[in-house]
């Protein structure tokens, strides 16, 4: 009988030990991680189009003659420019700027462009891209001044998988680039800056949705120059 109370009294013990181990391991709440994407709102140009064209999906524009696919990462805008009609169409790169969530225009830069020196943040001038008749482009927009770059080399390679990973090729080789946009947000974060807002109204997806950010690409197709103002929102993801 000593044996069997015994036994009782350990197998008791160890089913304690073990409810213990799994409340704590999923009893535990995890704390919400809100996610956040940009995505293509609406599309501008000079000389103004007599067709708008078309945004679809918050990632391609449609504008008969030419259609952008993009895919923004944290860092840069990935895109991939179709050119449909019968004439070149040629990406002035000198002339493309980065505008921030305030307004402010920026230099870029993009895949396998050079400094001019090991020392100084100029860029060499960038050659134009030139997009035969049905062809298409891949590339990347990255901000290229002392606001976003912390330390900067040659750039090189790209890689061509999504996310962050996209632009992790470039840090190999030296090129830390400030995030654009905050692509995560700790719950701890949010309740900070909805408690800093003292609003009642006030929403952390209201706060996402104020920043917006734009990509201005100049292009020159049939001998005539054009600057498509790309303009992005940043969107909480949902669960």
């Amino acid at each position: 009988m000593r044996k069997i109370a015994v036994g009782i009294l350990m197998s008791g013990l160890l089913l304690g030990v073990l409810f213990t181990f799994t409340g704590s391991l999923y009893g535990k709440k995890e704390k919400k991680v809100y996610k956040v994407a940009v995505k293509l709102e609406k599309v501008e140009r000079e000389p103004e189009m007599t067709s708008k064209g078309k945004v679809q999906d918050g990632q391609v524009f449609d504008s008969g003659p030419i259609a952008v696919a993009w895919s923004p990462v944290p860092q840069g805008f990935r895109f991939r420019i179709y050119n449909k009609t019968t004439s070149t169409l040629t990406i002035l790169w000198n002339e493309c700027k980065f505008i921030d969530e305030k307004g402010n225009n920026h230099n870029i830069t993009h895949k396998g462009v050079k400094r001019v020196s090991a020392t100084d943040m100029e860029m060499k001038v960038m050659k134009p891209t030139v997009v035969q008749p049905g062809a298409n482009w891949q590339d990347v927009f990255f901000p290229y001044d002392s606001d976003y770059i912390k330390q900067e080399k040659e750039l090189v390679g790209f890689s061509t998988s999504g996310g962050s990973d996209a632009v992790n090729t470039y840090g190999k080789a030296g090129l830390r680039i400030r995030p654009i946009f905050i692509h995560e947000y700790k719950e701890k974060q949010v309740k900070k800056i909805v408690k800093k807002k003292k609003d009642k109204d006030f929403t952390f997806e209201k706060y996402i949705n104020s920043h917006t950010y734009g990509v201005a690409m100049a292009v020159k197709l049939d001998e005539t120059k054009y600057v498509y103002r790309f303009l992005f929102r940043a969107h909480l993801l949902e669960d």
